[in-house]
């Protein structure tokens, strides 16, 4: 069974917003899809709440990543160049990467 990655991220602010969607399309997307272990990668821009009461959500962005081995996937993000890295966090301010499962 795969493992899901979630990145959930927050851009330093809206003026890097079209900078930030290009470098996903161009850089980060092909670079995930590429790594041993990825099954299938998505990024989601968050619009904002679905219901009434809830709050505004403090991420701009969710990427999930479905992994078939999640080891395998460390080790290959381990070794991915650090400049692949300055440019991520030359667009974001914060962000939270955790693993989950598919509850079945």
């Amino acid at each position: 069974m795969s493992e899901i990655v979630f990145f959930l991220t927050t851009l330093h602010s809206e003026d890097v917003r079209e900078a930030y969607e290009t470098w996903v399309r161009e850089v980060d997307q092909p670079t995930a899809q590429a790594l041993p272990g990825v099954e299938r990668y998505r990024v989601m821009r968050l619009e904002g709440p679905v219901m009434d009461g809830v709050a505004v959500p403090a991420y701009n962005y969710i990427e999930v990543l479905e992994v078939s081995d999640l080891e395998t996937y460390q080790r290959s993000l381990a070794a991915t160049p650090a400049s692949f890295f300055e440019q991520f966090r030359s667009h974001i301010s914060a962000f939270d990467a955790v693993v989950g499962k598919v509850l079945q």
